[in-house]
């Protein structure tokens, strides 16, 4: 259970017709615009109902509760921002050393998370419904396996071979990267921004071969 939210089991099975993925598609677009305008608390199904065109009924068709619409929306978002890096990543320098690869792919990621409005909106809603360890196990494939085990691999870092420091690695910069997201104000931001790379760059060395 996500903290009175729907588990997965109660999650009803989503059509995947056409019109039905257009349907889905412009729900979490509704839940993400009116998260970013007025924040978590103005997002219910009979808001996004109105906003949409779609009856509430068929809102539950797709979305267990307004947590499950909540926490879909911030994973579409997420999806986003890591495809995001994923193309940065691909168009590094060959000759980039690792830690200026890894501050132009966190810079990346940043930018990329602050230009979605809703993001730190529903990142806020998504610590409150689900836990560190649900969200590392939801967004794992995406962050872990989609990005940073691809980086360590391009710089001759065994990610599959030690799993362990990967997991830690993932929920590290996941936590303090939520920090600076939700922070207030750019002094914090900044401030933040320099732990983040001050840790994984620490991080980072302990995994490069020989250390």
């Amino acid at each position: 259970m996500l903290n009175g939210g729907a588990t997965a089991a109660d999650t009803p099975p989503k059509p995947r017709q056409k019109r039905s993925l257009r349907t889905e598609a412009a729900l979490l677009a509704s839940t993400e615009a009116l998260a970013a305008a007025e924040g978590e608390a103005a997002v219910t199904t009979s808001r996004i109902a109105a906003e949409t065109g779609v009856a509430v009924g068929t809102i539950y068709r797709y979305f267990a509760d307004r947590d499950a619409l909540l926490l879909a929306a911030y994973d579409a978002t997420v999806l986003r921002i890591v495809e995001a890096c994923g193309a940065a990543l691909a168009d590094l320098d060959p000759a980039i050393g690792v830690e200026a690869a890894a501050r132009h792919l966190l810079a990346v990621y940043l930018a990329a998370a602050r230009a979605i409005p809703g993001h730190a909106a529903l990142l806020r809603a998504m610590r409150r419904i689900r836990s560190v360890e649900q969200d590392d196990d939801r967004n794992r494939n995406r962050i872990a396996d989609g990005l940073l085990a691809p980086f360590l691999e391009r710089f001759g870092m065994d990610a599959a071979g030690d799993q362990e420091a990967l997991h830690f690695l993932n929920v590290l910069l996941s936590t303090l990267v939520d920090l600076y997201l939700i922070a207030d104000d750019d002094a914090a931001r900044q401030t933040i921004h320099g732990h983040i790379e001050a840790h994984m760059l620490l991080a980072l060395s302990r995994l490069m071969p020989g250390r």
